[in-house]
């Protein structure tokens, strides 16, 4: 049944009217902290004491406010009582949580759009957090330890004196001001246990505030995290239809086995048609595969059988530390004037991370008995797209790998903001500088050791069972064991310039039974960012208009990315001994014992002995070392695309009114007014002006590029707030704002590949086909703007209590799509690609001057581009909270709250939204005394789509629906020192993603439950 945003908002006020006394949620937002110097409706600072405190406030909070915002803040423990704040911030309507992001970086979404649409701010300021190095990201707000925050407020419709860039909303992560702080200081341990492996990691957070005079304070905190913990996953990384080579059986065979489920004639060109002929199976072009169609053929579906072709049993185990502070001093020199500086730093530091892999994958060759040979079993089911797919299979001379990869990450932040502000009755005068930078790398090095499919065979076999939707019933086994092993003293050769990343253990790969690969991707990226801010506001009487404020920022943002692959060359191989592989250490409790009956033939690498043993290696023809000491391969695109600078020159200038009247006798407040932003953008990037002759290159290939981009917006506002009654409020909003698409999305420079490769599956007869390839530079993509209507009504029926209800709608322009349509890209001038004049045929994209009667020669294009169609999302928030304090005896100690939010959208079929899901529930039950509290909080989220982007092969992935179930408990045990109990994920969730059925499983995550115990004195 399709449901619609009004019927939502019929069923949610019906709701309000029926459990309008039940326990509810608003989100907590703490004023403690002032939004930001130009931001004039600044709240006053309160003091959280525990959870109902705590959820008070925020409605206090969100009553008084003019904008649409939610938010929370800490719970008067010193904590935010969850395990990072990604994970907090989801307890707000309309936040989801990316559990996709590995390592919990705790990304978010806001309002069912990527991260990438949010903008995050400090206390209401740019600055620069560890920057992005993939798309559709948000902050990783897991580099931040929580305790150095005092609050984090959800700006869902923002006034023309924020900060622009949330497209989505912006969020404000807000660090309290010295003289709003109270004297005093604070000490926590707390200690975190994780039962997928058995893992435990301390943490500890010290903090002071000192009021020097009544006019001069100070305040500092410091917070230590060890990070220690594993996520387990089964990845079904690709499925393929069966094809005579992959079964090892002779076309006539195959086609009275499998050929009812193939086309007997040749399919239709299309990227989304599953649609699969007996030609394509057997390797043959339509008229070779004649003579062996039969009545047999395609009698029962077109679409082809299918079965898994690569399986992956991965482990990754986060080691490492985050030191996270924040510092401050502020002083009042007169009852006009103040004067305050803020700091912070933060270092998320996972020098050991690192990921195990178990990859086996299906090899087929047109030779027969050279490549892997699979037997399925039982009888295919049917999926919804009309493919049949076989759950189990058994296998010979199967892929066989072992990879283990030192995964370092490291992410940074710190900054200063100084601010003064200055105001007597009639004007407010305020200024603002910051500066901050940002950093974030993430250096892969992988060796991998390979057991290959090889002609004659290479003894490896087994047998699997996906389970379908239900990974209880996961079956996978290999023989013989070890599948993978090294050999002290073994001999290893170079597989040379045309395959770098590998050693073969007899010569050559021909000669060889094992090889041995050395590589990796070693990313990096800088973000500095400065601005300048000076805000004035005049307070007038001119009827209904109270005050006018204007003011001017300037902005300069500089984002450095750095990148490459690495390769095996020069290795000291002579090192490499036995007893670096090991039984994987985690083989006995993987996914929890979860995951069915699952291979337990695997090896691991002690990396970082084997990295020490090979290393230092030998520079490649005087080339340049990686920071990890191996040979950078200038051939690969990650040097190409990765290597850029990106620099913005923005200024910003607002002024908007804000207005307090009655119409009707109802009291009207609010604000309008507009900014305008112009940008100058600056790019300087390598252009290839020569192309590589082998698979290393050389960066004597590469010179410098410089574009520049020039673009201006004026982005007006306005909102309202309406007191229909005392305890009726509601609230519009209409604003426009844009988003710049990140550095790290699109390669700047376009790459062509002139080299013409034969196509054999389109060459027939005398005409041969060739495809040469062109990677389309994205220097000139615009940002994509949004034009947003909110309407909030919200109904404080009872002190501390809420019930309120919000639609919001937002239409999007200028979204960026990637695409390879030939119509699009196939200019009739060639552009500047060197295959002369192009023309395109209704299916491709033809070289004329390179082309004859007996041979074509196709250009495959691919870019990215600004879409000249809209894309809306729209949806309702519905959220309820109350205290029950109005209850007689010990119910008055209950309270909580219910949130839902709605969400849709509709976007151009060449580019669907990601990240979407269309109900998201958090339910939160707390019941508090003086001595002690417990809270229980239970979010959902239902199924979404995930970007096509990174899926590796396969159609794009999306996410079953998941709910958890998270506990806190609290003890006073004196009025100054309090033991707290956090457990998450009690319901053992996992994360499931699938392939347009949920039977067609593509990845099953595991991270079992954490309990983390906090000791927490105030002095």
């Amino acid at each position: 049944m399709k449901i619609s945003p009004r019927r939502v908002l019929k069923v949610a006020l019906l709701s309000a009217t029926i459990i309008g006394g039940l326990p509810a949620i608003a989100a907590a937002q703490e004023a403690a902290a002032p939004q930001a110097a130009s931001q004039g409706d600044t709240l006053d600072a309160v003091v959280v004491t525990g959870f109902k405190q705590s959820y008070a406030n925020a409605v206090r909070a969100k009553k008084n406010a003019i904008e649409i915002t939610d938010g929370i803040s800490s719970d008067g423990l010193g904590r935010f009582p969850d395990l990072n704040v990604g994970e907090a911030l989801q307890r707000i309507p309309g936040v989801q949580i990316n559990r996709e992001a590995e390592g919990r970086d705790a990304t978010i979404n806001l309002r069912g759009m990527p991260g990438e649409y949010a903008r995050t701010t400090l206390n209401g300021q740019s600055f620069a957090y560890p920057p992005l190095l993939r798309d559709n990201q948000g902050t990783p707000l897991g580099a931040f330890n929580s305790d150095i925050f005092s609050a984090f407020v959800i700006q869902k419709s923002p006034m023309a004196n924020t900060v622009s860039g949330g497209l989505s909303g912006n969020v404000d992560m807000q660090i309290a001001p010295a003289l709003s702080r109270k004297d005093g200081g604070v000490a926590k341990l707390s200690y975190e246990h994780n039962t997928l492996g058995d893992l435990n990691a301390p943490a500890a957070t010290l903090g002071y505030n000192k009021h020097l005079t009544d006019d001069l304070a100070v305040f500092g905190t410091i917070a230590y995290k060890k990070e220690n913990f594993r996520r387990d996953t089964v990845r079904l990384n690709s499925y393929d239809y069966l094809t005579s080579a992959m079964t090892g059986l002779s076309p006539t065979q195959f086609n009275a086995t499998y050929g009812q489920y193939f086309s007997p004639t040749a399919c239709p060109t299309s990227a989304t048609s599953y649609c699969r002929s007996l030609g394509q199976a057997l390797g043959l072009s339509q008229a070779a595969a004649t003579p062996f169609v039969t009545s047999n053929t395609g009698s029962k579906a077109t679409n082809g059988v299918w079965a898994n072709s690569q399986i992956r049993q991965y482990t990754r185990m986060n080691v490492g530390k985050v030191w996270s502070g924040s510092g401050g001093i502020e002083w009042k020199p007169n009852d006009n004037t103040k004067i305050g500086l803020i700091g912070f730093k933060t270092d998320r530091n996972l020098p050991d991370t690192t990921q195990y892999f178990l990859i086996n994958t299906v090899l087929p060759s047109s030779t027969a008995g050279a490549g892997t040979v699979i037997t399925p079993t039982g009888t295919p089911i049917q999926t919804n797209d009309g493919r049949y797919l076989y759950e189990s299979y058994s296998f010979a001379n199967m892929n066989a790998l072992s990879s283990t990869r030192l995964y370092s990450q490291r992410q940074k932040s710190d900054g200063l903001i100084g601010n003064i502000d200055w105001s007597n009755d009639d004007w407010r005068l305020a200024g603002v500088l910051t500066a901050s930078s940002g950093y974030n790398a993430s250096v892969e090095t992988e060796v991998d050791v390979a057991n290959y499919t090889r002609a004659g065979g290479n003894g490896i076999t087994g047998s699997l069972t996906t389970g379908l939707d239900d990974i209880g019933a996961f079956k996978y086994a290999t023989a013989p064991t070890p599948q993978n092993s090294l050999t002290t003293g073994q001999t290893w050769t170079w597989g040379g310039p045309s395959d770098p990343t590998a050693f073969y253990n007899n010569g050559t790969k021909a000669n060889s039974t094992n090889q041995l690969q050395i590589q990796g991707t070693e990313s990096f990226a800088k973000s500095d960012v400065k601005t300048a801010a000076f805000d004035v506001e005049r307070f007038v009487k001119f009827g209904p208009i109270k005050s006018i404020q204007a003011g001017v920022r300037l902005e300069r943002e500089k984002f450095v990315s750095t990148g490459y692959r690495v390769y095996a060359y020069g290795a000291q191989t002579q090192n490499i001994t036995s007893n670096m592989m090991v039984t994987a250490p985690f083989v006995d409790d993987f996914m929890g014992g979860s995951a069915g009956d699952y291979n337990r033939n695997w090896q691991v690498l002690n990396v970082h002995d084997f990295l020490n043993a090979v290393r230092p290696v030998t520079p490649y023809q005087s080339g340049g070392l990686s920071s990890q000491g191996f040979n950078i391969q200038y051939a690969d695109s990650s040097y190409y695309d990765k290597n850029f600078t990106n620099e913005n020159d923005v200024n910003q200038f607002y002024v908007q009114a804000k207005y307090d009247t009655e119409i009707f006798g109802h009291g009207v407040r609010g604000n309008f007014g507009g900014r305008y932003e112009d940008t100058d953008n600056t790019i300087t990037t390598l252009d290839r002006v020569t192309p590589p002759t082998d698979s290393i290159g050389s960066s004597t290939a590469f010179k410098t590029d410089e574009y520049k981009n020039k673009y201006h917006y004026f982005l007006p506002s306005a909102i309202f707030v309406a007191d229909v009654t005392d305890d009726l409020i509601l609230r519009g909003a209409y604003y426009k704002t844009y988003v710049r698409p990140h550095p790290r999305q699109y390669s700047p420079s376009t790459k062509v590949s002139p080299a013409q490769i034969l196509n054999s599956s389109l060459t027939s007869g005398s005409v041969n086909v060739y495809d040469v390839s062109v990677a389309i530079g994205n220097n000139k993509l615009r940002p994509y703007l949004a034009e947003s209507f909110d309407l909030s009504l919200e109904w404080y029926n009872r002190p501390n209590g809420l019930i309120s209800l919000a639609y919001f709608h937002k239409n999007i322009t200028n979204r960026i799509a990637a695409t390879s349509d030939p119509s699009i890209l196939c200019p009739a001038d060639g552009s500047t690609w060197g295959f002369g004049a192009l023309s395109w045929d209704g299916t491709y994209c033809n070289a004329t001057s390179l082309s004859s009667a007996n041979k074509q020669v196709h250009v495959n294009a691919t870019g990215a581009y600004n879409l000249d169609k809209p894309t809306t999302v729209e949806g309702v928030e519905f959220n309820i909270q109350q205290n029950l304090d109005f209850l007689p005896g010990f119910l008055a100690n209950f309270g909580g709250s219910f949130n839902y939010a709605y969400t849709t959208s509709k976007s151009p079929a060449i580019a669907p939204f990601p990240g979407i899901s269309k109900h998201n529930v958090n339910m939160i039950g707390y019941y508090e005394t003086p001595k002690y509290g417990v809270r229980v909080v239970y979010n959902y989220r239902s199924d979404y789509p995930l970007n096509a982007n990174g899926t590796y092969t396969g159609a794009a992935r999306s996410v079953r629906a998941r709910g958890q179930l998270d506990l806190s408990a609290s003890y006073n045990v004196t009025d100054n020192f309090t033991l707290s109990l956090d457990a998450y994920n009690l319901t053992d969730s996992k994360r499931f993603e699938y392939e347009n059925d949920t039977k067609v499983s593509r990845w099953v995550d595991y991270d079992g439950r954490t309990y983390t115990l906090t000791a927490r004195a105030t002095f």
